[in-house]
């Protein structure tokens, strides 16, 4: 299946051509720009000691297999590099929902309040000469007030365990980066609070961009994301497939937009397992929006 090979294959892709890397920097050490470059995809740099930023990074989804649905998830971070190699971030999240005639969901139409988390992230990998590959360790803990799918009130504890990997393919023009995060939950069944419901889910992606110029930069990415009514992946329900385009622009030295528009490419769901979607645990199209600015 495409999601057991996806992150591997982007990885055997970039070690075999490593010698190249080394050869293209002309001897010296290419780096992977700072900002939000890959779209979802993250990059592994987490800036100078003193660095300190503020994003508001806008995640929509959109389309159910039956009825109306609309989601949009608004974080607002507030990060600091607090040592060499060691970046933090404190957030708050809002969300909305519209939902209508959607099987399985309650009709609902609201914006509201939608938690908190802590993240801390730590540089483990550092490139060097002849090593072109820079990997961090992040863990996000969070509380949320809402369902990530009904939009109704539902109190949730989880964690956000990942891991960032990239790589100039072409010094101060080509990137590549890979993700691999894994996401337990605990939370309470929307339609009954007293019932508490424990679930998981991961993402696998790998993305490419391409420096235009100093302000502009364009790239695709490809993201696996899977759903599991267990917190250790051993009952999955789900998988989905997006691909698209990804954009940043860097309005100034401090300021940058990053947005990418991705739709549902291939999917199965447990619950449907003869469609090519599964529009039961994701959606028809995601797409990001975020404001990074620094300090």
């Amino acid at each position: 299946m495409w999601r057991r090979g996806l992150f591997t294959l982007s990885v055997v892709v970039i070690v075999s051509m490593s010698p190249a890397l080394a050869a293209e920097s002309g001897g010296g050490i290419a780096q992977v720009p700072g900002d939000d470059i890959f779209g979802f995809t993250s990059p592994s740099d987490v800036g100078n000691p003193g660095d300190s930023g503020f994003a508001n990074e806008n995640d929509g989804r959109f389309g159910k297999r039956d009825g109306t649905y609309r989601a949009l998830n608004t974080k607002y971070e507030f990060s600091r590099t607090v040592a060499e190699g060691w970046w933090m971030a404190g957030s708050l999240f809002g969300a909305y929902y519209r939902a209508a005639s959607v099987p399985g969901l309650d009709d609902v139409n609201r914006a509201d309040f939608d938690g908190l988390s802590f993240e801390i992230e730590h540089r483990v990998l550092d490139r060097s000469a002849g090593q072109p590959f820079a990997v961090s360790l992040s863990v996000e803990p969070r509380w949320g007030r809402l369902d990530g799918a009904a939009g109704m009130r539902s109190n949730s504890y989880g964690a956000a365990l990942k891991l960032f990997v990239d790589a100039p393919i072409v010094a101060d023009k080509l990137y590549w980066a890979a993700n691999l995060i894994w996401a337990p939950q605990r939370a309470e069944d929307p339609s009954d609070t007293s019932q508490w419901l424990t679930t998981s889910s991961t993402l696998i992606s790998t993305a490419v961009t391409y420096q235009i110029n100093a302000q502009l930069f364009a790239g695709g990415e490809v993201r696996d994301l899977s759903a599991f009514n267990s917190a250790w992946l051993n009952t999955n329900v789900g998988n989905a497939l997006y691909l698209g385009p990804t954009v940043l622009w860097k309005i100034s030295e401090k300021v940058a937009l990053n947005a990418t528009f991705q739709p549902q490419v291939a999917g199965r769901s447990s619950a449907n397992p003869g469609l090519s979607l599964d529009l039961d645990n994701f959606e028809r199209a995601q797409f990001r929006a975020k404001l990074a600015i620094g300090f």
